[in-house]
């Protein structure tokens, strides 16, 4: 096939500025040489190039380099130069030479490496043959500056030239550029990034004034170009628009070819372009020239860095591009080197990237690797997915299709030697998780093995769960070692930690329960330097386990059970340490932990009356096992206990107490602490409720130490000075007391009537010093109201109290009749119109309203009023 090489004057007639193209007689060329080229060329390929000679480079300048495709074949290569002999003249030069499809020497040279060549302006051979030399210089490190320069454009750029592949009727690329110069280094980009084929069919002119009219897949474009680089339909839809001169351009669209190549450009390490394949016919074709498996040997070759930088794709590329990393691993064909970069960009790409991205491709390894371990069952020596980041979609898939079959493999190996389960287990560790089958035998086996810790293969199991390092396998040989050692076993796991296997064991303390680090704690502080015993081993067991923690390891059950039998085995505490070992561990846990029996005699027989013994009683009153005894006392306690928070339901209380006594026989102790509580709960009754509810005449009726006790709860709410003073504020409430207490019941017992003289002193008496006299008038008026016997009483009684009959007040810590430091205290000024005020020592004038005759000197006889 003949390369032909022709000339022509591009020009404007002076008169009517129409295009004129005249073909020249090359330079060297004689005339007869000339014609019979131009015979020789058809005159339809001499047509189609005139035309596309003037849609081209009509009104452009010199230095103009197109290269089009023919409709009859071939590529039409085009250079505008000026014309020297008439410098500025508004014509040019334009040197053609036409490519034959097929033609020898173009398969060596991109017709954008003939860019401003100085063989366009020697003169052409005779026979026309040769083509410009290739003095572009768009060499690969020239180009990965360039790709670097223009990092964030070479993508989208790159995504557009593949789309003029993609549709035979793609848009056109429109390249706006300051200087053609970029714009053939554009060029030199997209044919160094096509496969070959392409890169040679690949259509562009370097610089059109009139876009609109050029038939180049490429064209550039200068700022005076006949082209809206700001018009949406142009940009958006007629043309690809790539502008560097401020116009907005056309919107970016992701391509997973396009990012990775512009990637690869980035690295340094450009993709070497795809051969055409040779099909059965003899021609040439691509069986997919686009094809990112291509592209997985350069990307490869990054180092380290393949999965940092493909992080900067489009998420749809980047899926796409490790869907074809995926396929290259499971490609049997695939040697081991190549298997193993691809492991190591999974592994890079798992670090920027989530497992849904990295998923395809960890999952493609890991099955290559679990088929060649199937073939080598019996000799594997390793775990076949370290290493690989697999999600848990991947992992649900790897259980689907290799999980039975390790299951097998691991259920062999269990009849075994232990040395031998570290990769099996591992596997379906990985593949079943912690429910497995497999698994849950294997835990079950190393258990027995690790708790006869001085038989031979105890060392092994170590080594096991040391080679699989697997957490969750460890945690679960921890929890089935505290259940194996729970209680009266807790003896086996003390041997297992004095022996050297106990190292394991204390190296995930972290991960195990409470009660296999109580048995370390036990081990080493009943041995020397400590050797605590009893109590004071329990106490030190039982501390929380995290500094400033306030809960116990003992409160739980199953701790709780291990703790007691590792301090007292079959013995029993002594029994003032019950109430020590309710405080740490609480009745609850003491009951669920099957101790109950153990302190039920301290419940009937405690020494002592505590608090504890109390919490005791709630927890286990209700509780089936208990005997008649051990169950009325328990109930007595409650219902004291209840009854001193609540003060509710006294008249049951009162009728149940009795009968529990009789069925509890409680022991003088428990006897005591009870009628205590029953005492704050008849202190915690209004006067009315006292005696309405048949209280007031059980307490009168009652041994002398509940009375004691009542006596002492109510006086403890007199020693709080806040109370006094709103007592002092409440006159109906005294008069209430007063009633209530002086009151003669059918029926008590001769230490109440001086229990009540004590109560009224103790209480009402350091109310009365507090009072003024309009309060005390206010009390009187209210018993008054009772009668007449009740008001004398009242008067009596504050006279007694007051003066004692010797004028020594017998109030405890009346006020002194004067102030230290401040002189004798004045009387308040008297009032016009009202009473004088009483001296001191006498007690206030008596209302209008009191009986005639009646003279605080000649009081009312001592008997208490009869009702």
């Amino acid at each position: 096939m003949v390369i032909r090489r022709l000339s022509y004057l591009l020009d404007r007639e002076p008169d009517t500025d129409s295009l004129r193209l005249q073909p020249l007689r090359p330079p060297g060329r004689t005339a007869a040489e000339s014609s019979r080229a131009e015979g020789e060329t058809p005159h339809d390929l001499l047509a189609q190039v005139e035309q596309v000679i003037a849609l081209t480079h009509r009104g452009t300048s010199h230095g103009v380099l197109s290269c089009s495709r023919l409709p009859a074949g071939g590529s039409l290569l085009c250079n505008g130069r000026t014309d020297h002999e008439h410098p500025g003249a508004p014509r040019q030069f334009i040197d053609v030479v036409h490519l034959p499809a097929g033609a020898a020497g173009f398969d060596r040279v991109w017709p954008i490496d003939t860019w401003r060549s100085r063989s366009w302006d020697a003169p052409a051979p005779a026979d026309g043959n040769q083509l410009p030399a290739p003095e572009g210089h768009f060499d690969r490190p020239l180009l990965v500056r360039f790709a670097r320069e223009q990092a964030t454009r070479v993508a989208p750029f790159l995504a557009d030239v593949r789309r003029l592949w993609a549709d035979p009727a793609g848009r056109q690329i429109v390249v706006a550029e300051e200087d053609p110069e970029t714009v053939a280094h554009w060029i030199a980009l997209a044919c160094a990034s096509l496969p070959e084929h392409l890169a040679r069919q690949l259509t562009f002119v370097t610089r059109a004034d009139e876009p609109h009219d050029a038939p180049q897949q490429i064209v550039g474009i200068g700022p005076d170009a006949a082209f809206d680089r700001h018009d949406p339909l142009l940009v958006q839809h007629l043309y690809r628009v790539h502008d560097a001169l401020g116009g907005p351009g056309s919107p970016a669209l992701p391509d997973p070819w396009a990012e990775l190549t512009a990637a690869l450009w980035q690295a340094g390490t450009p993709p070497v372009p795809l051969a055409a394949a040779a099909s059965s016919s003899g021609t040439t074709r691509a069986a997919d020239p686009f094809d990112l498996a291509a592209l997985v040997p350069a990307l490869l070759r990054l180092g380290t860095e393949p999965g940092e930088r493909l992080t900067t794709l489009h998420s749809d590329s980047l899926r796409t591009v490790v869907a074809t990393l995926a396929s290259a691993a499971r490609d049997q064909t695939q040697g081991a080197p190549a298997v193993e970069e691809l492991t190591r960009v999974c592994q890079e790409l798992a670090k920027h990237c989530s497992e849904h991205v990295t998923d395809p491709l960890a999952l493609a390894l890991a099955k290559r690797r679990l088929a060649a371990a199937l073939d080598q069952d019996t000799k594997l020596r390793h775990d076949p997915l370290v290493g690989l980041p697999l999600g848990e979609a991947a992992q649900r898939a790897l259980r689907a299709e290799f999980g039975s079959h390790f299951d097998e493999g691991l259920g062999r190996r269990l009849r075994g030697p232990v040395s031998t389960w570290a990769g099996p287990l591992h596997l379906a560790l990985v593949l079943h998780g912690h429910q497995g089958a497999g698994v849950q035998d294997a835990v079950d086996k190393l258990v027995r093995v690790l708790l006869h810790p001085y038989g031979s293969e105890s060392a092994d199991a170590v080594a096991v769960l040391n080679g699989v390092g697997h957490q969750g396998l460890n945690r679960l040989v921890l929890e089935k070692l505290a259940v194996k050692t729970a209680g009266r076993r807790s003896d086996l796991l003390k041997d297992l930690l004095m022996s050297p296997q106990g190292d394991w064991v204390r190296s995930h303390l972290k991960a195990a329960p409470p009660s296999v680090a109580l048995v370390d704690l036990a081990v080493r502080w009943s041995g020397p330097p400590h050797r605590l015993r009893g109590i004071a081993l329990f106490t030190k067991l039982a501390e929380p386990a995290a500094p400033g923690a306030t809960a116990s390891g003992a409160g739980d059950p199953a701790t709780l059970q291990t703790l007691w039998w590792l301090v007292w085995g079959s013995g029993q505490p002594e029994r003032t340490h019950f109430p020590h070992l309710v405080r740490i561990c609480g009745a609850e846990a003491i009951l669920a932990a099957d101790l109950g029996t153990r302190f039920l005699p301290w419940l009937t027989s405690p020494g002592r009356f505590d608090r504890e013994l109390v919490d005791f009683a709630h927890a286990v009153h209700r509780r089936a096992g208990l005997g008649g005894r051990e169950r009325a006392t328990a109930e007595l306690l409650v219902l004291a206990d209840d009854f001193a928070r609540t003060s509710g339901a006294p008249r049951d209380v009162v009728d149940r107490v009795g009968e529990l006594r009789r069925a509890a026989r409680p022991a003088d102790e428990v006897w005591d602490g009870v009628q205590q509580m029953l005492a704050r709960g008849f202190a915690g009754l209004t006067p009315l409720d006292l005696y309405q509810s048949g209280a007031l005449s059980h307490l009168a009726n009652a041994e002398p130490a509940l009375q004691r006790h009542y006596r002492h709860a109510v006086q403890a709410e007199y020693a709080d000075d806040a109370q006094v003073s709103r007592m002092a504020g409440r006159p109906d409430a005294v008069a209430d007391l007063f009633f209530v207490w002086r009151r003669e019941l059918t029926t008590s017992s001769r230490e109440w009537h001086t229990n009540v003289e004590e109560l009224l002193r103790g209480t009402l008496g350091v109310v009365l010093r507090r009072m003024n006299e309009e309060q005390r008038g206010a009390v009187a008026n209210q018993l008054l109201k009772r009668s007449q016997s009740w008001l004398q009483s009242w008067l009596r009684w504050t006279n007694e109290t007051t003066t004692g009959g010797g004028g020594d007040t017998l109030i405890p810590g009346a006020p002194a009749t004067y102030t230290p430091g401040h002189g004798q205290l004045q009387p308040a000024p008297h009032v016009p119109g009202q009473p004088p005020p009483p001296k001191p020592g006498e007690l206030p004038p008596l209302p209008q309203r009191y009986p005639p005759g009646y003279s605080p000197s000649h009081p009312p006889p001592p008997p208490y009023p009869k009702h």
